[in-house]
């Protein structure tokens, strides 16, 4: 019994070690501080660009705000853009016609800036109570759209004239996330208003309601989209996972557990590598997942509150934004900065 005992210990020393001395596969190559309260980000693929939004610290209205413009190899901050008193929080791109689109949530609007000229317009909704979270466009119908979750619905804008269209209503919903299939036609939206973690589909051509897919996990945030294989991934923060669901049929194909109080926010899917990464905003992390297995494989500390992710589809970098004081107040040390992320 003895000899068991010692056998077995000495087997869990070598596992033990076998998992300390895993090696790591993924580096914080750069990190940049920038001076406003970092919300997202986006990396523009066509200057190796990244553009990054937050209101000046405590949302001061009378302050002047900015796009803070980063070089994507070792994100020394190149230029900024104004874009006057608005708070800027959320952040898109497209790239076809080189045009950012920033959402200021506090106050009903989004604005439209030319990248070359810096030329900024703004797009109101003409709804008071607006309350808008994230932004997406469909490059190949060159619309934007706009999670509203103040009122229930997701705005459409006309890229090419930077003006507001029309709203799609979803009465008694609470719509934060938001990514769209432009070769499918579809605009996924999620709905934290109810504990079945609805996915709201909504035709883009039609512009009906489609269906709506259940995660059954509770307050779902954002989308990632894996276009070729048309699956959904669904943070869901307040479960700590990812739901994973069959676009055709709106199955759950699986859940990735991130583990006690990840919180995960922010996500992007890497096509070429089969990866996916998380922004775990209370753990401090970013994870990296085997989309094949739906295994996690590495986790990456970021010393600071991940929000957004934004993928170098060429390079495979990641570019993250760090948020500052934690739920409490207490402060991080990587505070509004941005990462960037590479495998080694």
């Amino acid at each position: 019994m003895k000899k068991l005992f010692l056998g077995i210990g000495f087997l869990m020393t070598i596992i033990g070690a076998k998992a300390q001395n895993k090696t790591a596969q993924y580096t914080v190559e750069k990190l940049q501080k920038v001076n406003s309260e970092v919300y997202q980000l986006v990396f523009n693929p066509t200057n190796q660009l990244v553009y990054v939004v937050g209101p000046k610290k405590g949302f001061d209205r009378n302050a002047d705000n900015h796009i803070y413009v980063l070089d994507g190899n070792d994100l020394t901050l190149v230029d900024s853009i104004p874009i006057g008193k608005n708070l800027p929080f959320g952040i898109t791109l497209n790239n076809k016609t080189q045009t950012l689109y920033v959402g200021h949530s506090l106050q009903s609007s989004i604005s439209a800036v030319d990248i070359k000229t810096k030329k900024h317009t703004l797009i109101p909704s003409g709804k008071e109570k607006s309350k808008i979270r994230e932004l997406t466009v469909d490059e190949d119908r060159n619309l934007v759209y706009v999670s509203d979750h103040g009122n229930p619905s997701v705005w459409i804008v006309d890229g090419k004239t930077n003006t507001f269209k029309e709203s799609l209503s979803y009465p008694d919903g609470y719509l934060l996330g938001l990514a769209t299939d432009a070769k499918r036609g579809k605009i996924y939206l999620t709905d934290a208003g109810n504990m079945q973690g609805n996915i709201v589909v909504f035709n883009s051509d039609t512009k009906k309601l489609e269906s709506t897919f259940k995660t059954w996990s509770y307050c779902p945030l954002n989308i990632a989209i894996d276009g070729k294989n048309n699956r959904l991934f669904v943070s869901q923060s307040n479960d700590n996972n990812v739901t994973v669901i069959d676009g055709n049929t709106g199955n759950i194909i699986d859940k990735v557990y991130l583990g006690y109080d990840a919180s995960p926010i922010g996500l992007v899917y890497d096509e070429n590598k089969n990866v996916l990464y998380t922004a775990n905003r209370n753990k401090k992390e970013v994870a990296v997942i085997d989309a094949g297995t739906y295994k996690v494989l590495e986790r990456i500390e970021t010393k600071g509150l991940p929000n957004t992710i934004s993928l170098d589809k060429t390079t495979g970098a990641i570019y993250i934004t760090n948020k500052g004081a934690g739920r409490n107040g207490d402060p991080v040390e990587n505070a509004n900065t941005v990462l960037k992320i590479i495998k080694i």
